[in-house]
């Protein structure tokens, strides 16, 4: 498991990291001016698909798109949803382990979270795929906590976030470059288990950086 997500992170890295000598982001290498939203402030509309019981090691994915962007344009259209969500997001993690306290599930993932810009939304929740075929602006590792109530089927998840890689994008007024690498941000859901599914379950939330 852990080979698999070191090729999953060099892969998105090399996506997000442009050719050619030096460090630094692509405005900084091509000495183009961009504008940087160090402070995130992010909504999350989205669903996940964990691998049935008695799979090891087990899987998960969580998908969809981003509501609300601090200081950008989150849609391309008046209808506020998948379909014209400017924004993306994919996430793989790894469960490497789950708590029970009564009717309590604390489970454990780690993975990588990439959030996409697409210019020509095309979010279809049947389609999970359809939610990383954008241009990947933000990779980062996170760490997550999720309390889960196997009576009610509620849920909240924490997420501990570290960007690794960012990449510029033209927006309404220029340049754009969402987040810094090496910066923290906070992610909070909560949700709604669905299984089997597909998808396992649905969830919303927000992130804010910190």
């Amino acid at each position: 498991m852990a080979r698999a997500f070191a090729l999953l992170a060099a892969s998105t890295l090399a996506l997000l990291t442009p050719t050619g000598a030096g460090g630094g982001s692509d405005a900084q290498r091509s000495g183009a001016q961009a504008r940087q939203i160090r402070t995130l402030s992010l909504e999350f509309v989205g669903q996940f698909q964990n691998s049935p019981p008695g799979v090891t090691p087990p899987t998960h994915s969580h998908y969809g798109y981003l509501s609300y962007v601090g200081g950008l344009t989150a849609f391309s259209g008046a209808a506020e949803n998948e379909t014209t969500a400017l924004f993306t997001f994919y996430a793989d993690a790894a469960t490497p382990r789950v708590i029970a306290d009564g009717p309590l599930r604390i489970i454990t993932r780690v993975g990588l979270l990439t959030i996409y810009r697409d210019g020509s939304p095309d979010g279809d929740f049947t389609k999970p795929e359809s939610f990383r075929d954008g241009t990947p602006v933000l990779v980062a590792r996170f760490r997550q906590q999720v309390v889960s109530d196997t009576v009610t089927g509620s849920f909240t998840t924490f997420h501990q976030n570290r960007i690794v890689s960012t990449r510029r994008f033209p927006a309404r007024r220029g340049n754009v470059e969402l987040g810094q690498i090496g910066a923290t941000f906070r992610t909070f859901f909560s949700g709604h288990v669905t299984m089997p599914g597909p998808p396992s379950g649905v969830f919303g939330g927000y992130a804010v950086s910190g």
